[in-house]
């Protein structure tokens, strides 16, 4: 009876061990499943930022004007990414692309690409408040001279391209954003603006950079 007790005993803390075995890799994995989509998302990131060059470029705090889900690629009819952005949601936008009428844009460190349409500039997060305060504001030094697109003019297109632009300190219109444009117009907008050049405006005797709004007329 002695040595049965002995078997039974040696029976139990062989399971006891196994079953103790089995946990401990069962909580390894969990450990192991919970780091993985940060990683992920990082490298996710990571990958994103260098197929289109975003590295050096500083994103523009905007506004989503509708709800909108992130798509994969430059073209806001390309894939879904499943990341859906609510209206009034504050993303970055990093680059715009004219023909596709779309921006780069980061939202809680997910990437993808959002209509043009749909985005509102608040403020630029490498500027103080200052950015949206000026007593001077910015002035033409040239005049803006849309070149109008041969294939528009063909078809008798023509009407307002309506945009806002941001000026720097230097008095350089570095980021162009359509507000309500016209497909066959807007690049040509978008071109003129960047090639004018302009007096930076002024806030209490300090130059600063503002976003303006502006019409450009086909």
């Amino acid at each position: 009876m002695f040595l049965a007790m002995l078997i039974v005993l040696g029976t139990f803390t062989t399971q006891s061990q196994t079953t103790e075995t089995v946990a401990q890799k069962d909580n390894s994995a969990d450990e192991l499943n919970a780091t993985q989509p940060e990683q992920s998302k990082a490298q996710l990131e990571k990958d994103f930022i260098a197929k289109f060059e975003l590295a050096d470029k500083k994103g523009i705090r905007s506004k989503m004007l509708d709800e909108f889900e992130l798509r994969s690629e430059p073209n806001c009819t390309s894939a879904k990414t499943g990341i859906l952005i609510p209206k009034g949601e504050i993303v970055f936008i990093y680059k715009y692309y004219g023909e596709e009428r779309c921006w780069a844009v980061e939202y809680d460190h997910s990437w993808g690409f959002v209509k043009d349409v749909l985005i509102f500039p608040v403020s630029n997060n490498s500027f103080d408040n200052k950015v949206s305060k000026y007593d001077e504001p910015p002035q033409l030094k040239t005049q803006i001279k849309p070149k109008y697109p041969s294939e528009a003019k063909k078809k008798g297109i023509k009407g307002k391209v309506f945009i806002k632009v941001f000026i720097d300190e230097n008095g350089v219109a570095t980021e162009v954003i359509v507000l309500r444009g016209i497909d066959e117009l807007n690049q040509a907008a978008i071109d003129a603006v960047k090639k004018a050049k302009y007096k930076p405006a002024k806030f209490e005797g300090e130059v600063v950079g503002v976003w303006v709004n502006l019409s450009i007329s086909f």
